[in-house]
C-alpha cells in the first residue's frame, strides 16, 4: 500500500507549481467578490478616479501579486508534505475548493 501512495503522489511532484497556482487562482475566483465588495466598501465615498484606480490596482498588482506568490508559497509548503500522502492532500485540497465553488454558487 505505502509502494502505491508514493507512486500516486509521484505523479503529482513534477506539477506542484502549476496545481499550487492554479489551487490559489481558484481560491481567488470563488472569494474574488468579496474581496472586491470589501475594498469597494472602504473607498466607496472616494473620487471616482481614485476608486477606479483603485480597483486596476487591485485587480491587475493584488490578485496577480496573489497567484504568483501564493502558488510558489503554497508550492514550497506541498514540497514538505511527506511522500506517502501527497497525492491524497493535492485531491482532497482540489474537492474541498470544487465544494468550496459548489456552496458559493447557489
Amino acid at each position: 500500500m505505502s509502494a502505491m501512495l508514493i507512486e500516486f503522489s509521484s505523479w503529482f511532484q513534477p506539477h506542484l507549481r502549476f496545481l499550487a497556482t492554479a489551487l490559489v487562482a481558484s481560491l481567488l475566483v470563488i472569494f474574488g467578490t468579496d474581496i472586491n465588495r470589501g475594498v469597494r466598501g472602504m473607498i466607496r465615498k472616494a473620487h471616482f478616479v481614485l476608486r477606479t484606480l483603485v480597483f486596476v490596482i487591485l485587480c491587475a498588482l493584488g490578485y496577480g501579486f496573489l497567484t504568483v506568490q501564493g502558488g510558489i508559497w503554497l508550492a514550497r509548503g506541498l514540497t514538505a508534505i511527506d511522500a506517502h500522502i501527497l497525492g491524497i492532500v493535492i485531491v482532497l485540497a482540489f474537492l474541498v475548493v470544487g465544494w468550496l465553488a459548489e456552496r458559493r454558487s447557489g
